[in-house]
């Protein structure tokens, strides 16, 4: 499985309601292409959303968004980075 990041912006900042319209037309297809949803990043002005999946590819996500007539800016695989992931060090830090 990969780690995919979907990135979406919204010309009028979303609504809670469109937001769980969005997941209740989503949920059935992610399950088609054996996706998961793993966590959603929704900006303050509520202008950008980040959210995250866990899918075989790429394609079976954009598949899924195309499926469920969602729009959405870009979709890529990402790699997890930070200091609970092992082979990762935290960043160095220094003192002025």
């Amino acid at each position: 499985m990969e780690r995919l990041v979907v990135e979406n912006t919204f010309d009028v900042p979303v609504t809670d309601e469109a937001r769980a319209a969005w997941n209740r037309s989503l949920n059935p297809c992610l399950e088609a292409y054996g996706a998961r949803w793993t966590r959603s990043y929704l900006s303050k002005d509520r202008k950008r959303m980040i959210c995250e999946f866990e899918a075989p590819d790429a394609e079976s996500i954009r598949t899924a968004l195309r499926n469920a007539s969602l729009r959405y800016d870009r979709v890529w695989v990402a790699e997890v980075y930070g200091p609970e992931v092992p082979g990762h060090p935290e960043p160095e830090r220094r003192t002025v």
